[in-house]
């Protein structure tokens, strides 16, 4: 199995080579920008630098936030390329290689699969283009720089929690996941390992989401109340899949009896808790981590020392601090 693994990563790899060089011929400046400008060839202050961002899915107002904390954190010649992987492993490696052949001299990259990555960030070692994680780590982060991700172990735990309280120590839940992603897998481990504490609350099902949005988990969701009828609280990865949940809950006509935990603290996820459809979202800080991903490109294009990695703290959001 070790030796197909190999063959299969040197494969991608030749394919991603290829799109380098069959996409080469059009952009040959590393110094030409999205408009046609070309600058000089020298990397430093009075250049900036041209960052290459590729996001899993930018229809989630998280990433839109973290995108839009990114293009705030630029110098005045600094340049954002960002490219919507829409959930496509596929996808995000010809987009990689598009923004390489463009001259990117940073790419920072929020993995799809964890593990499956690594024949595109093999791809940038070779190239020369050094990356950042962000959002969610890689299996082998020897191939980034740094990493730059919330604490979602905590937010696991902080949501069991949430949930916990709201059940008064006893039910059970169901849980929507998404455990390709590293980031997804510390969240339900935080709230599996926080749940322990709780013995009389029982996890009955778990079920992955092929995509962690809303019309992947309603119908998830729908199977999940099928198959377990006395469901009393669900843990969702995040707050798309969240809304995808509350869909289904609705129309089964258990909203009222269903307590809903998520993790993102976004500003739809707010508006489900004042709404009373939800009990808590685990906060992230999607504009320091945006922020915090282009001020580390800066450093690694200085040629400064930069921590491997660089966890961002996260909070729990419920009606009672919710205006807070």
């Amino acid at each position: 199995m070790k030796k197909m693994k190999k063959v299969f990563v040197v494969i991608l790899c030749m394919i991603f080579a290829f799109n380098l060089v069959a996409c080469s011929g059009k952009n040959d400046s590393k110094g030409t920008g999205t408009d046609g400008n070309t600058e000089s060839d020298g990397k430093g202050s009075e250049k900036g630098i041209k960052v290459g961002v590729s996001a899993p899915d930018l229809t989630n107002v998280f990433f839109i936030q973290i995108k839009e904390a990114m293009e705030a954190a630029l110098g005045p010649n600094d340049e954002l390329i960002i490219q919507d992987a829409a959930g496509d492993q596929n996808k995000q490696m010809n987009d990689v290689a598009d923004m390489i052949n463009q001259g990117v001299d940073v790419i920072a990259i929020s993995a799809i699969n964890s593990e499956g990555v690594e024949a595109t960030l093999r791809a940038c070692q070779e190239a020369g283009v050094p990356v950042i994680a962000f959002n969610t780590a890689v299996k082998n982060s020897e191939l980034v720089k740094s990493t730059v991700v919330s604490d979602n172990y905590l937010a696991g735990q902080l949501c069991a929690q949430a949930l916990a309280d709201a059940l008064d120590g006893k039910g059970n839940v169901v849980e929507i996941t998404y455990s390709t992603t590293e980031v997804c897998y510390n969240r339900q481990a935080g709230f599996e390992d926080e749940l322990k504490k709780y013995p009389e609350i029982k996890i009955l099902q778990s079920r992955d989401v092929e995509k962690a949005r809303a019309d992947f988990s309603q119908p998830v969701m729908v199977d999940l109340i099928n198959a377990n009828p006395d469901i009393d609280g669900v843990f969702t990865i995040n707050d798309p899949t969240a809304r995808g949940a509350i869909a289904a809950l609705k129309e089964a006509g258990m909203l009222e009896d269903v307590k809903v935990v998520a993790i993102d603290g976004s500003d739809e996820g707010k508006d489900f808790i004042r709404a009373g459809e939800m009990v808590a979202s685990a906060a992230q800080n999607p504009e320091k981590i945006g922020s915090t991903v282009v001020e580390t490109a800066k450093k690694i294009i200085a040629g400064e020392q930069v921590e491997e990695k660089i966890i961002i703290e996260m909070s729990i959001i419920t009606k009672d601090n919710i205006d807070k």
